[in-house]
């Protein structure tokens, strides 16, 4: 395999996006629904998650000068156990003399905002006590596990982002064949391998950038980096692959666009499904873009480790791996001479 070779054929891609400005509206599509999205929930130049107190604590007057939260005081225990169940309270505590504080966390709070809560906490908490060594907090979790509504879009985005490298590569290869460049490689060195590589990488590339730029508008680059990271790299992947496959198999453009519209209902179920908490989660298992966007979310919402999702990785892997050998087969024949119908 010749890398230079490789490097060629990436630059005549870069160029299809460049001189076509509807891919680059699909490129930046998902970045301004993320913008857009932010504005609209107001959670735009929102950095400290919003601690509630009641009772009489030392705590109180230092947590105030802490930068990390915003504290509010609550007019009684049972209001501040309200706004915490409500979301309106990211976290809340309660301070009884004689006894450790109680701290409740809203189930509609994010894992970053936990984290920051917990961490100011302890800090605050050694300073003042001069308990360098050991700090607990009865921690209890006020109101059903559900993700904010900013966070459920999330899934919608990340699929846009994995399939927008998809439909590019779809478009060349359309471009190619209706031009018959494609079939020119045949007599220059370059090889099957060599072509399915190269627009592979490229697609991998975009899809890979553009997830990471949606996580981070969001918020939700959070948790696991390299697991994150580990099921961008495997989403995209399959979007790669279904994208080289319509690339072979689609007549034309406008043949290639309808049918990805229609695709396009298959693979957002699952996000459609994680949007609507009382749709049945279990429907989404059987669609194959759920093993991608769910175990992002276990892992940035929920602090999911391997050992949490290591399954959904397996069948990930497992679907990229026919997807992609699909791809490269019809890819190859393609290249010489033999036609596939849909």
């Amino acid at each position: 395999m010749n890398v230079g070779r490789l490097f060629q054929m990436t630059k005549k891609d870069i160029r299809l996006v460049t001189r076509e400005g509807f891919f680059l509206f699909m490129i930046i599509m998902p970045i301004f629904m993320s913008l857009a999205l932010n504005a609209a929930l107001g959670s735009v130049g929102t950095s400290a998650p919003t601690v509630g107190v009641f009772g009489e604590s030392e705590l109180i007057p230092l947590l105030e000068q802490e930068p990390s939260i915003h504290l509010v005081t609550a007019d009684s225990e049972q209001g501040l156990r309200n706004n915490v169940l409500e979301g309106e309270y990211d976290a809340g505590i309660a301070f009884e003399s004689g006894s450790p504080p109680r701290v409740l966390v809203s189930g509609k709070s994010l894992l970053n905002d936990r984290l920051t809560v917990g961490a100011t906490l302890v800090k605050v908490y050694r300073e003042q006590m001069g308990a360098e060594n050991v700090v607990s907090f009865d921690t209890k979790v006020v109101g059903g596990e559900e993700y904010p509504l900013r966070i459920r879009m999330v899934p919608f985005l990340l699929i846009i982002s994995a399939m927008v490298g998809g439909l590019i590569l779809s478009s060349s290869l359309v471009e190619e064949r209706e031009l018959k460049t494609l079939n020119a490689v045949l007599v220059t060195p370059i090889t099957p391998l060599e072509v399915v590589m190269a627009k592979t990488l490229f697609g991998l590339f975009l899809g890979l950038v553009l997830g990471t730029i949606i996580l981070v508008l969001n918020g939700s680059l959070t948790g696991g980096l390299y697991l994150v990271l580990l099921f961008l790299i495997l989403g995209t992947l399959f979007a790669v692959g279904l994208g080289l496959i319509g690339g072979v198999m689609m007549k034309n453009i406008t043949d290639l666009i309808t049918r990805m519209k229609i695709v396009g209902v298959f693979l957002w179920f699952p996000a459609l499904v994680l949007l609507f908490p009382s749709i049945p989660q279990w429907l989404g298992k059987f669609f194959p873009t759920y093993y991608f966007v769910h175990p992002i979310l276990a892992i940035t919402q929920d602090g999911a480790t391997l050992s949490d999702i290591w399954w959904e990785g397996v069948i990930l892997l497992a679907i990229d791996v026919v997807v992609l050998l699909f791809a490269s087969r019809v890819l190859r024949e393609r290249m010489t001479g033999k036609t596939f119908r849909v």
